[in-house]
């Protein structure tokens, strides 16, 4: 498994940056991504299968704003899955929680060559 990591951080001193650095608000957000290696003959299968398993166990997970699957564009890597999470303890509880279990329990894994899964706090939000 491989971690990466990206901070991006843009200078609030400019002026064409100071009404969007004024008006930015700290948030405890935490973003999961996993990032998923699909060989194109599975592509469509794979999209199929894991957007009726995040229907079928993200619905009710306390603290999860969004869910949300992205397909690639032509130059780009993987699908990714990413999960917004209100907080450190909603993460922490869905990683525990008969959810999480469930969703990697399906067999839509196998569909993928492999994946990684990197953890983002949120900096900023605007």
């Amino acid at each position: 498994m491989r971690i990466i990591a990206i901070a991006v951080r843009a200078s609030a001193g400019r002026d064409s940056h100071r009404y969007h650095a004024n008006n930015r608000t700290k948030t405890e957000m935490i973003t999961a991504v996993t990032e998923f290696a699909v060989a194109a003959p599975s592509q469509g299968a794979f999209e199929d299968h894991f957007t009726a398993s995040m229907r079928a166990t993200l619905t009710d997970v306390p603290g999860l704003r969004n869910a949300r699957l992205l397909r690639p564009r032509k130059g780009a890597h993987g699908h990714l899955a990413v999960l917004d999470f209100e907080d450190d303890a909603a993460f922490t509880a869905y990683t525990s929680s008969e959810a999480f279990r469930a969703a990697h329990a399906d067999p839509t894994h196998s569909l993928a060559d492999g994946n990684h899964v990197t953890v983002f706090e949120a900096v900023t939000q605007v």
